[in-house]
Parts: C-alpha cells; sequence; structure tokens
C-alpha cells in the first residue's frame, strides 16, 4: 500500500515537472526591444492602404478583384491617389492575376498611369519596383504577407517588431497549406 502511494506521488511529480517544462517552452514574451504590431495592420486592405510608391505618380489605385467565373464578380478600389476616374476611365486589359492571392476575395494588383500609359503591378517584382523604398510598418507586412508570413495576435511572439535606423525586423507566424 505504502509502494503504491509513493509510485502515485513520483508520478504526480513527473507530470508536474513535464508540465513546467511545457510551459516554459511556450513562453509567450515579446523579446526584448520589441513592440506588438498595431491590431489594426492584421487585414490585407489595411496593409493595401499604406503602400507609399516611390515616385509621385498623379494617378494609381489598388484594385481588388474577384476571380473569374462568378458570376457577378466584384471590382473594388481599395485604396489610390489623384482622380481615380479619370484612371478607370482609360482603357487598359484587366489582369488575369495579381501580386496578391487571397481565397475567397480574389487577387490584388495595382494600375498607375506613367508617360500618359496605364501600367499595371501583378507580381512581387513589380510591386517592389512601385514601392521603392520600403519604409512603412505597412509596407513590409505586406511583402512578409506575400510570402505566406503573418502577424498572429493571439500570442505576442508571432506578431513583433523592431524598428531601428537602417531596418525593421520582424518576428511572425508563417502560414503554410496543407496539402
Amino acid at each position: 500500500m505504502k509502494t503504491d502511494m509513493l509510485n502515485g506521488l513520483l508520478k504526480i511529480k513527473y507530470y508536474l515537472l513535464i508540465f513546467s517544462l511545457v510551459l516554459i517552452a511556450c513562453n509567450t514574451r515579446i523579446e526584448q526591444g520589441f513592440e506588438i504590431i498595431p491590431p489594426g495592420l492584421n487585414s490585407t486592405e489595411n496593409l493595401i492602404k499604406g503602400i507609399r510608391p516611390n515616385k509621385d505618380y498623379q494617378y494609381w489605385a489598388c484594385i481588388r478583384q474577384d476571380f473569374s467565373g462568378k458570376i457577378h464578380p466584384e471590382t473594388e478600389i481599395i485604396t489610390g491617389h489623384g482622380n481615380l476616374s479619370y484612371l478607370m476611365n482609360n482603357r487598359f486589359d484587366q489582369p488575369k492575376s495579381g501580386f496578391l492571392f487571397k481565397m475567397w476575395k480574389g487577387y490584388f494588383y495595382i494600375a498607375y498611369i506613367e508617360n500618359d500609359r496605364v501600367k499595371l503591378v501583378t507580381n512581387r517584382a513589380e510591386l517592389i519596383r512601385f514601392i521603392g523604398k520600403i519604409d512603412g510598418l505597412e509596407e513590409a507586412l505586406l511583402l512578409a504577407e506575400l510570402d505566406n508570413l503573418k502577424a498572429e495576435y493571439t500570442w505576442g511572439i508571432g506578431g513583433s517588431y523592431r524598428k531601428t535606423k537602417k531596418d525593421l525586423s520582424f518576428i511572425l507566424q508563417s502560414f503554410t497549406n496543407a496539402r
């Protein structure tokens, strides 16, 4: 009887030790020098609204386009600069893809006017060229999202950043599709 009680106490101590080690491993404190990414930056649309192009384009717009095949596909202007009706009244072929795809939302692309012609941004390289110097938190997080990295707001360790004189550093969560 005494041996059974002693074995039971040892098992309890063992499980308490394992539980304590798991809690230590799941530490959710933010690294020193890092700040939590503001929760308003958790949507793609809010990140896109923070784009500041490298040139002072007179007219530009970031557009979300539904995937083809829908009965009533929608086109939505997320943000832009200048007289957007002037931009949208210029004829251009709607691209079949964009720099970012979102399940159930469609894809995003940028239309802008340069040298009296409409030009499109439909991939990562063109987006980087359009933005130029990445000088804002929104722009950096948008590029991270293109690499399937996103701020995780339930745990501070997956959604923090540090700004230095030279750059921005992030601790983000990686989201991958199960196949």
